[in-house]
């Protein structure tokens, strides 16, 4: 069997947003600087302003508070928070995040004037100059400005939940394509589907409140949306206890990603078994379907705007989940697409044989995979 090295790319990805957000923000400050250098050197040459305002002496004064901003800002936006804490803070909206960063700033803050304080202590008589850079920085904290200043970091935090949020609710790289006018305009595009679909849920919501299936819905959801990740999947729909998944097919074949990400779920499912066992009295577990095809995506609707692929493909991925119970098998998929990928090796591979799909013609080759 071969040894399942734990991956550490999630925590990468999650610093590498970070500092792009940090460096995206301490841009917008730089330009903002820009313009205030603009409009008050233009007023000292005007004489309505006295004195001089040299700019990069006060670009460096403040570039400390700027970035040490975007890191606490970024950090709060991108790690990943127990699935308890997430939902107190969510309780709050967007606002909550902006909330958060303004206690955390002030605290963190606190603490390096306090160190810094200590410091100067033990350096009185030695280091005058440091002990004036600190009596500046005193200062420069107990301004309104300053306050002001950290207010405005945290409706930033909020606005760029806020947009988040939105790229959440379209799918891993629809906002921007959406932006763009990308699906203004039917395409086709070659995709592998994945039906992932709840097992025994009737079963399951007959035997829990409404409430509880859906938080424990919720939960599920949030747990396997990291495995879907790690495998570059996007999430198109949630339909009811079925997750619809979509990979372009580059992404999809790649590292047999579109395979991957089902035994991600399930081993991501099975780390969390004490806790569904605890809170909801069942361990949830997931049948899949997965085919290839073509499909076209764009934007419909009027009142409500919604990005949507259609084709035989997803009807047809549809169908072959719908025969998991009846093989008895956790997972089906297309001999059209395991041709596509590397499996020797790392996974069994059990054919099925052609198989009549209800409301079609043709028949199709099926198997079920199993890991080595």
């Amino acid at each position: 069997m071969n040894k399942q090295h734990k991956s550490h790319r999630p925590s990468l990805i999650n610093m590498h947003k970070i500092m792009a957000i940090a460096v995206c923000w301490i841009l917008v400050q730089f330009l903002l600087y820009v313009n205030e250098y603009s409009n008050v050197s233009n007023l000292i040459e005007l004489k309505k302003l006295s004195g001089t305002y040299k700019f990069w002496p006060g670009f460096f004064n403040s570039l400390h508070i700027h970035t040490l901003s975007g890191i606490v800002g970024g950090i709060i936006l991108v790690t990943d928070m127990p699935y308890k804490n997430k939902q107190r803070l969510l309780k709050y909206g967007v606002l909550g995040y902006g909330l958060l960063f303004v206690i955390s700033y002030l605290i963190l803050f606190s603490l390096i004037f306090i160190i810094l304080n200590t410091y100067n202590l033990f350096l009185w008589d030695i280091d005058k100059a440091f002990f004036q850079t600190l009596n500046t920085l005193s200062h420069k904290i107990m301004a309104p400005s300053f306050f002001v200043s950290i207010i405005l970091w945290g409706i930033l935090v909020s606005v760029t939940q806020f947009m988040f949020n939105i790229n959440e609710i379209l799918g891993k790289g629809i906002l921007w394509r959406f932006i763009l006018g990308h699906f203004n305009s039917p395409k086709e595009e070659e995709r592998i589907f994945m039906f992932l679909d709840l097992k025994g849920a009737t079963t399951i919501a007959e035997k829990m409140e409404s409430k509880l299936f859906f938080e424990m819905l919720k939960e599920v959801y949030y747990d396997i949306s990291t495995p879907i990740l790690e495998s570059d999947g996007e999430i198109y729909q949630y339909v009811g206890d079925e997750v619809v998944i979509t990979w372009p097919i580059e992404k999809g074949l790649k590292n047999n990603n579109c395979l991957m990400s089902f035994f991600r779920i399930e081993k991501k499912i099975q780390e969390k078994k004490l806790k569904y066992l605890k809170k909801y009295g069942v361990v949830p577990s997931f049948k899949a379907g997965i085919h290839l095809g073509k499909a076209t995506v764009g934007e419909i609707g009027v009142i409500k705007k919604e990005i949507v692929y259609s084709g035989d493909v997803l009807n047809t991925t549809s169908r072959v989940q719908d025969l998991c119970n009846y093989f008895d098998v956790k997972i089906l998929i297309s001999n059209t697409l395991l041709q596509l990928l590397q499996i020797r090796g790392k996974y069994i591979n059990i054919p099925i044989g052609e198989i009549s799909l209800r409301g079609k013609e043709n028949k199709i080759a099926l198997s079920t995979i199993a890991q080595l």
